[in-house]
Order: structure tokens, then sequence, then C-alpha cells
């Protein structure tokens, strides 16, 4: 039979799952059951100890037969004893200690408080007495603008009237100007043509543009006059030995070449040219 883990007396499980002896609840199914409450047994341990002090108290394993346990014994005999779970009661908390107030002695009146101290006042503040105002000198008017410089007006001397020239009067190495073999042409370019061929002129006039590419043996100066319109161009055709000097001419500059008249297009061409 086993034992109460309360008391440790063999014990039985009553119907209200308890201990026969203590009233310790038994969960267990290991214990054997008997048909009463622990209320019960208590109040007939209590009638049979006044009846019969001196009697042992009876057995209850020989009068009760109890019912056979369905659980095998070796489930028993493995199963831990069930401790009991004790819950301790948390321990009030302290209450806060009241502030001690000490009373003055009987007879004798309480000191009066201390009187707080008064800071002085603040002297006040004079404030120095005001500068005379000085009468500021006017402010100087500002300067009239000057008047913008005028514009210079560039005036443009007026063309130097060309002198005409007859074609009875051209030959070899005369001194003529662009202009003046332009107003030829314009005359009448056929006869000034049969005219100057195979005649070489020293031709003056002023540098249009000037093209040099030895790669591909080109090497020529556009001359103009000093007309501002002019019909003809004339177009001056160099050799290779002339190419140094063409490059240091600038457009714009008063040249003078000597070259043979190869006839005209576009242009009028003289070839084999030769600066002055």
């Amino acid at each position: 039979m086993p034992a109460c883990p309360n008391c440790g007396r063999q014990t039985l499980r009553t119907i209200d799952w308890a201990c026969q002896w203590c009233g310790y609840p038994l969960v267990s199914r290991a214990f054997k059951k008997i048909d009463k409450t622990f209320k019960e047994l208590q109040e007939e341990r209590s009638s049979t100890s006044r009846s019969a002090q001196s009697e042992e108290e009876p057995e209850f394993e020989s009068e009760y037969t109890p019912e056979p346990d369905t659980e095998p014994e070796t489930e028993l005999r493995t199963r831990p004893p069930v401790k009991p779970v004790y819950n301790p009661v948390p321990e009030p908390a302290p209450r806060p200690e009241r502030p001690v107030i000490q009373l003055p002695p009987l007879g004798l009146e309480p000191a009066p408080p201390p009187k707080a101290e008064i800071a002085p006042a603040p002297e006040p503040i004079i404030s120095p007495p005001p500068l005379p105002k000085q009468e500021l000198p006017p402010a100087p008017k500002p300067a009239a603008p000057a008047p913008p410089p005028k514009p210079e007006i560039k005036v443009q001397p007026e063309p130097v009237p060309v002198a005409a020239i007859k074609l009875e009067e051209i030959r070899d190495d005369m001194e003529i100007s662009a202009d003046q073999i332009d107003a030829l042409f314009r005359a009448d370019k056929s006869v000034t043509n049969s005219k100057l061929a195979g005649k070489t002129l020293l031709i003056s006039g002023i540098v249009e543009r000037v093209f040099v590419r030895e790669h591909l043996e080109i090497r020529y100066i556009m001359l103009s006059g000093t007309q501002k319109k002019m019909m003809w161009g004339l177009r001056c055709t160099f050799d290779k030995d002339e190419s140094s000097k063409l490059t240091r001419l600038t457009e714009g500059q008063a040249v003078a070449v000597r070259g043979k008249y190869d006839g005209y297009s576009k242009n009028i061409i003289f070839k084999e040219c030769v600066l002055v």
C-alpha cells in the first residue's frame, strides 16, 4: 500500500481524493479508493475515541475492501511521488516612516522664524545730459554727368579719279593700274584682249587674297584697284621661286607686280609674275 507524501503513513484515497489520515490531496490512481469522504472519517474517529478511549484504532484495511486498481503495478512503481506545491505568501511592504516632529518644551514660546534679509534698493542711474545737436554741413550736390564723347566719324578719303588710257598707248613694260585695266575691259573686252596679247605690264594694285598650295602647285594673288566697285579682278600667277615672298603678303597691302598677259575668263589672268 503506498504512503501519503504528506504524513508518510500508508493510506487509502477517499472519494473526495484526499488522504484518510491527514486529508492531503491525492491525485494519483495508485492509492486504493475508500467509499467515504475525509470529513466522514474524521467524524467516525471522533465518535470512536469518545466511546472507547482505551481501544485501539480499527484498521480500515480489514473492514473495507478496496476497489481493484485498473493501472498496472509497473506504472505505479515508476511514477515518482507528487510533491506538494507551496505558494509562499509575500510579505507586506514596510510602511514609510513618518517624520518626527519635535515640539518645543512646555512653558517656552517657540523661537520666531529668522527674518529674511532685505537687499538694499539699487541706486538710480543718472543719465548724462544730452549733448547739443551739431549742425551738419549740407551734403554736396552731385556733379552733373559729363556728356558722352561724340563718336569720331572717320571720313574716308575720296577715291582718286583714274586717269583714262587709250589702247594705242599700251606697250611692253608699261606702268598701269588695276583700275585702268578694269576700265579698258569694261569698255571693250575683245579689243582690249587682242591689244594686250603677249605684252608684259607693270601692274599696281591692292592685295585682295593670297593662295599658296605647294602640294597642288598653286601660287597666285588676286589684285583689286582703289575703286570700290570693279567688274574685273586680276589674277597674278607666280613660279615656285616667288612662293616665299607670297607668304609674307597681307590682305589690303599695296603691291606692284610685273607679269605677262594670258587672257581672261572670270578674271584677267597674268602669268610668270614677279613682285617688284
